[in-house]
């Protein structure tokens, strides 16, 4: 977990589509509080911010990891349909 928190940039892709138990929302927190204020975390997901609240199962949890990604977060929200299927 120290190796993580020393990386520049952290980048979490599809943030939410795994169940988060007590484990995982536990080493979350530790990695985003090692990480708060000294080096920069992207979180990308699918899921609307306002219901990343729900993805934990302790709101305790919730409250503290929330706290440290979203109180100096730029959001960038893109509406539209998936280019993932267009052809180029």
């Amino acid at each position: 977990m120290e190796n993580i928190a020393q990386v520049d940039l952290l980048i979490t892709d599809d943030f939410g589509l795994m169940n988060l138990d007590v484990e995982k929302y536990r080493h979350l927190f530790e990695i985003l509080d090692s990480r708060e204020g000294r080096k920069s975390t992207v979180l990308v997901s699918q899921i609307p911010v306002k219901e990343w609240y729900d993805l934990f199962k302790d709101c305790t949890y919730a409250d503290a990891c929330l706290d440290r990604v979203l109180c100096k977060a730029y959001r960038l929200e893109f509406k539209g349909e998936s280019l993932r299927n267009q052809k180029f």
